[in-house]
């Protein structure tokens, strides 16, 4: 639940619709790609942070899984049996 006053909730209203409406196109979009969408495609100016907070307060804002590094297996290496081998 929010705290803000009704006229901030009116001034949110536009770009919140904008917002629901990038990521029901683009759900893994994160903040700051929304608010690049928004900023250079719509040219609308709108600060990073308000984005991320509107997002947080919806519950649109979701990470990017973390990608693991690929091992090579070390079970396939020789291992030495003496010393200088």
């Amino acid at each position: 639940m929010s705290r803000r006053s009704p006229a901030i909730a009116q001034c949110n209203a536009p770009v919140l619709a904008r917002i629901q409406a990038l990521k029901a196109d683009h759900p893994c979009w994160g903040d700051r790609r929304i608010w690049a969408q928004l900023h250079v495609g719509a040219g609308l100016v709108i600060n990073k942070k308000r984005i991320l907070r509107l997002m947080r307060e919806q519950g649109g804002w979701c990470r990017p899984p973390r990608l693991k590094a690929l091992r090579t297996p070390t079970w396939g290496t020789p291992r030495p049996t003496a010393p200088n081998q």
